[in-house]
């Protein structure tokens, strides 16, 4: 799993801007599991939000046997590029991505 807002090394690479959420899923298609709780900006279109599930659903057709899912994050208030903290002890602080 690449669990962005769950994992302290992800969360920091996130905000360095060392990858992004179409190579989270690339990722996930030789690792992982999906997209797994990716902070994206509260404002994200509907339909872009499609585009996410419908690339990750292609990849799990396409590789049969791997299951893929999707957790994301809508922050509220927040815009790519922004920081998140959060009080839950089992989230870490990160950046918001670019949805697409």
């Amino acid at each position: 799993m690449l669990p962005v807002i769950e994992d302290i090394v992800l969360a920091q690479r996130a905000m360095e801007g060392r990858f992004t959420v179409q190579e989270l899923l690339l990722y996930s298609s030789v690792s992982g599991t999906g997209l797994d709780v990716v902070p994206l900006p509260g404002n994200t279109p509907k339909r872009v939000l499609e585009n996410i599930l419908i690339d990750v659903a292609a990849l799990s057709l396409k590789y049969s046997s791997k299951a893929l899912s999707a957790r994301l994050f809508l922050i509220p208030g927040k815009k790519a590029g922004d920081i998140v903290k959060f009080e839950n002890p089992y989230l870490t602080s990160s950046v918001i991505m670019k949805a697409y």
